[in-house]
């Protein structure tokens, strides 16, 4: 398992902790496949503990009792902090002679769910199960994410990718194998993305498009040749990916990604790459971004065109992270397309706002490129840390001019807002998923 945690609860958690100097809180975590999400702190206040030293602290009866009854009544996973000071980096002897006795309290409490014990130390935390030596990872998610880099044998770097690791370092080209990363959308943008990252030496794929390869699909489509045409997208890419690594590990969704199979493929993987033009598919995908802490990137481009003559060339692409705006808030998605995508054939015959959308939009596979390029950057350097700050990027080709843009968070936004959705996990239904049924 592993514990993943929001970089802005993580950061709240630190600066209660040092302002009131208090020495310990409680985490309430909900579950996703693999993984633990942090959804709710409850920092211990003076009256919740009964002695502290510089790397141990006893709680009070009371403080366990209401958070172990408040984590069964919520059905959520327990985890217990407490801070050590700088330079001591791990678990001290008093913790495991103390943990031995409270295992047992808090599994009595709450059988049904792990009991977990974190220190917090210079802003990292170390996990463990309670009255075990074993460490559980812990992934920080915002802006940047921290994980753990796969085993010993993955830093073993191949000549192939020397000169990416003289860039990024041996631990970082092992961070690019160990992640599982998700393009939804294998079209003009989505084939590039999958070329690009099976390149760069990303270790498992996630592939989801329900279409296959027409014609037009030819002058943009990577990996697509004649023979193509008539196959799903999702195996003209994964083939493609495997020309580059035959190793690499390939699932695909030959089907609609708003659907119970594409959540159960997507809440597994380590970075989102939104390749879809579609709004509802967008919506689906920035909710499930936030509700179980996966990075996402949007893709999208445009260039309008009048009697063969462009006014217009246009992308974007932005980061979907804890701190981060969804594309909600970023004014990205069009309430009335995703009504008329959801409608039924029928009710789209007896809407007469419909609009058919049977216009058929320019397309270029050099600023498909140019957008991938950018977002794929992007992932470079929130996961293995290359510099780079920005989050949010507007391409005007015909100025050739790349914009970095910026909005202030909205609080009160019920999919990234810190009341909404964020971390909430398997513990409800994905709004989306709700709404469909």
């Amino acid at each position: 398992m592993e514990i993943v945690i929001d970089a802005p609860k993580l950061q709240s958690l630190i600066g209660e902790l040092a302002a009131a100097e208090e020495r310990g809180a409680a985490l309430y975590l909900t579950e996703s496949e693999e993984r633990y999400l942090v959804r709710e702190i409850d920092v211990a206040g003076p009256e919740d503990r009964l002695e502290t030293s510089a790397t141990h602290i006893t709680f009070a009866p009371q403080f366990l009792a209401r958070v172990t009854r408040r984590a069964r009544e919520k059905r959520m996973h327990l985890a217990i902090v407490h801070t050590h000071p700088k330079g001591y980096e791990n678990f001290s002897p008093t913790d495991n002679e103390a943990e031995v006795g409270l295992a047992d309290f808090l599994h009595r409490r709450n059988p049904q769910k792990a009991s977990i014990s974190m220190v917090l130390c210079s802003g990292s935390m170390k996990a463990r199960r309670f009255g075990s030596s074993d460490l559980i990872p812990v992934r920080v998610v915002g802006r940047e994410v921290t994980c753990r880099s796969g085993t010993p044998e993955d830093l073993q770097t191949r000549e192939r990718f020397d000169r990416q690791a003289r860039a990024f370092g041996r631990e970082g080209q092992a961070i690019l194998k160990s992640l599982k990363v998700a393009i939804v959308g294998l079209g003009g943008t989505g084939s590039v993305a999958a070329q690009q990252l099976a390149y760069l030496g990303v270790g498992s794929f996630v592939l989801v498009d329900a279409d296959t390869v027409e014609e037009s699909n030819l002058n943009r489509v990577v990996g697509a040749r004649k023979e193509s045409i008539g196959k799903p997208k999702t195996e003209v890419a994964a083939a493609a990916i495997r020309e580059v690594e035959p190793k690499t590990r390939v699932d695909i969704l030959t089907a609609s990604v708003i659907s119970e199979s594409g959540l159960r493929m997507l809440r597994a993987t380590d970075a989102i790459f939104i390749c879809t033009d579609s709004h509802s598919s967008r919506a689906f995908l920035n909710e499930l971004a936030y509700q179980y802490l996966i990075p996402a990137f949007d893709i999208g481009t445009s260039i309008n065109a009048a009697d063969c003559r462009v006014t217009a060339i246009t992308g974007r692409t932005q980061m979907l992270a804890p701190g981060l705006p969804c594309l909600l808030c970023g004014n990205a998605l069009d309430s009335r397309a995703i009504r008329e995508e959801l409608m039924t054939p029928e009710q789209r015959a007896a809407d007469p706002y419909f609009n058919s959308g049977g216009v058929h939009q320019p397309a270029v596979i050099s600023l498909n490129s140019t957008m991938v390029s950018l977002a794929v950057t992007m992932f470079l350097s929130a996961f293995v840390g290359i510099p780079g700050k920005a989050r949010w990027q507007s391409y005007n080709a015909i100025t050739g001019t790349v914009r970095v843009l910026g909005m202030a968070l909205d609080a009160e936004c019920h999919v990234c807002g810190s009341s909404g959705i964020m971390g909430a996990g398997d513990s409800q239904a994905l709004g989306f998923l709700t709404l469909m049924n």
